[in-house]
């Protein structure tokens, strides 16, 4: 079999020409956008299902953080079962150790209310096995929770 030749068209200025040759390029183009397209559509997947998984692990380690902050003796005892707290939580929601922070504001004494906010941040843009491509585009994500220590509470 003999390939066919291209039809002859008119070009520019009523010269007679080949045909352009353009068979196939929509293909191609289909596949480049196409993987194109995929790529950003399976980063942004990504990257909801990262936002979930540090919006749970700040709300849970926001709440344990309370519970143990108004079981706690005082503040120095507040402040290491925080820092307990909030590692355990690390390591249980998979992300990396030292990653959320904690800050309380009010102080262990009866009646007293303690607002605990656990924050971190999700970087956007991310290569696999590289990391963050520009660590200043990131999303913050906080958990406030509000504890309150019971009047009739006894301290030693």
């Amino acid at each position: 079999m003999s390939a066919r030749p291209l039809p002859m068209r008119e070009g520019p200025g009523g010269k007679a020409r080949r045909g352009t040759g353009e068979r196939g390029s929509a293909i191609v183009e289909f596949v480049v956008l196409g993987v194109g397209l995929f790529g950003v559509l399976l980063q942004v997947i990504v990257l909801f299902g990262v936002l979930q998984r540090s919006s749970l692990a700040t709300a849970a380690a926001a709440r344990e953080v309370g519970r143990v902050v108004v079981l706690a003796e005082d503040d120095a005892d507040a402040a290491r079962r925080t820092n307990l707290t909030v590692d355990e939580a690390t390591a249980n929601h998979g992300l990396a150790p030292g990653s959320l922070e904690a800050r309380i504001s009010g102080h262990v004494a009866r009646g007293e209310r303690i607002r605990v906010s656990v924050s971190t941040s999700v970087s956007i843009l991310q290569i696999p096995f590289v990391g963050p491509v520009w660590p200043s585009l990131a999303i913050p994500v906080e958990a406030t929770h509000v504890v309150r220590v019971d009047r009739y509470r006894s301290f030693p």
